[in-house]
């Protein structure tokens, strides 16, 4: 790899390039799914590719290709002479020449490539095997799947940068179809880890089948204004969908409501939301970004007060401000702007601390249709909910079939506990504790 790309470089400066960049990235995935006892779907993948950044005539070009060979470079250069020539951008990328010191991160994990095929099959049947066995009503788990990935990252330039990262995680993601008479309902549970061992697929089992049980013959509560505690799962899918705004691209385009908030108090002083590329084991980890800038850590909102947007070198530069290490890139896009580990700082309340808090209440544990009932720009949201009601500060009845609505970024405001439940969504970069809401809008019976 190191020849092809010196060679590329080599070509490239003939051509009349000046500046370059190779950014290779590399993957392996393995997944299973299991439907009554046998493998319903199977699937391994190896993908890699390398894309391609140079400046020609003092302009921007890109390409990619995903035939890591010589034969490649001749199209590679071309392709990339092409685009910049027809890139009229007053603002241009550039290749950085590095940062002064890089974090090492630790998101490798030898163990995880010893387990075997068998294992993680044998663990899929297991997760349905426990789920149909914990009630004659649990009639089917249309999703019992367990996945594994590892993957490299590598940047090299013609300024003298070459950087590596790397990193593998295994997932498991079952969902279990209930039934009584004519009532259904659905439950699911998913975990992610870098130790194999710590996964149980009982224990998932039956959170799923348990919340699906849980929702079978319920209604909607009353409509009105109730205290909420939103669960851990339910905030990260909701920080998830709102993630954007915090991006300087979007505020620069008048794209997110925290233009013009900078250093201005934007939730409550319980609310510290911070951008963490060190944690072991989660998908947003790493040392460099998108155009080899070192990452780091960074308190987004800290105690209420918006500190800092989410910058690459372009928006830094639009802002005369530091890349905050947050450009996103593959191979094949342009620069972006996207979080690392985005999540809500833990508070120092047990879940059932908040409850005893809220005393009278309900708990949303689900919402959905984030794509279509969610604004991301103004952060209004009308969502789709499950859940259940609190009274004297303990679990009392389930419910489903309501929608809560307001504004995601005034609901940041009304927060006013935060759990130490932290817990990651699915796409393991985005994370929330149980927060505790002094109102929250229902529409229900």
């Amino acid at each position: 790899m190191k020849q092809l790309i010196a060679k590329l470089f080599e070509q490239g400066r003939l051509m009349g390039f000046t500046d370059m960049e190779v950014l290779t990235n590399t993957n392996e995935s393995f997944e299973v799914k299991i439907y009554e006892q046998q493998i319903d779907s199977y699937k391994v993948t190896d993908s890699r590719g390398m894309g391609f950044r140079g400046v020609y005539d003092n302009k921007m070009g890109y390409s990619y290709t995903e035939k890591l060979s010589e034969d490649s470079i001749d199209i590679l250069l071309e392709d990339a002479r092409q685009n910049a020539i027809i890139n009229d951008n007053p603002d241009q990328d550039v290749i950085f020449e590095g940062s002064k010191e890089y974090k090492k991160v630790e998101n490798w994990f030898p163990a995880l490539e010893k387990v075997t095929v068998e294992e993680k099959i044998r663990f899929t049947k297991d997760m349905e095997r426990f789920a149909l066995s914990v009630d004659s009503r649990i009639k089917s788990c249309p999703y019992c799947v367990f996945g594994s990935s590892s993957g490299s990252t590598a940047m090299v330039n013609s300024k003298g940068l070459d950087l590596s990262d790397k990193g593998n995680a295994v997932f498991c993601y079952i969902s279990v179809l209930a039934q009584d008479g004519q009532d259904y309902s659905s439950g699911v549970a998913f975990d992610f880890s870098s130790d194999f061992s710590e996964l149980n697929p009982e224990n998932l089992a039956k959170e799923a089948a348990e919340k699906a049980l849980s929702y079978l013959g319920v209604g909607p509560v009353p409509t009105g204004t109730y205290k909420a505690v939103m669960l851990n799962d339910a905030s990260a899918d909701i920080l998830g969908a709102v993630s954007s705004c915090f991006s300087a691209r979007a505020v620069q385009k008048g794209m997110s409501f925290l233009k013009g908030k900078l250093g201005t108090k934007v939730a409550s002083e319980a609310v510290t939301i911070v951008d963490d590329p060190f944690l072991p084991g989660m998908s947003g980890t790493g040392s460099f970004d998108g155009e080899g800038v070192a990452t780091k850590y960074k308190e987004v909102i800290k105690d209420g007060v918006l500190k800092t947007y989410l910058h690459n070198l372009k928006t830094a530069k639009i802002d005369k401000t530091e890349s905050t290490g947050n450009a996103g890139r593959s191979y094949k896009s342009n620069i972006g702007v996207t979080p690392t580990n985005m999540y809500f700082a833990k508070g120092n309340k047990t879940f059932d601390q908040l409850l005893e808090t809220m005393d009278e209440g309900i708990v949303i544990t689900e919402v959905s249709a984030l794509h279509s009932g969610f604004n991301d720009i103004s952060g209004d949201f009308s969502l789709p909910a499950k859940g259940y009601t609190v009274k004297n500060g303990k679990k009392d009845k389930y419910f489903r079939q309501i929608t809560i609505s307001g504004n995601y970024f005034k609901m940041l405001t009304d927060i006013t506990e935060v759990g130490d439940d932290l817990k990651f969504a699915t796409d393991g970069k985005i994370g929330s504790p149980s927060l505790l809401i002094s109102e929250i809008s229902v529409a229900g019976a």
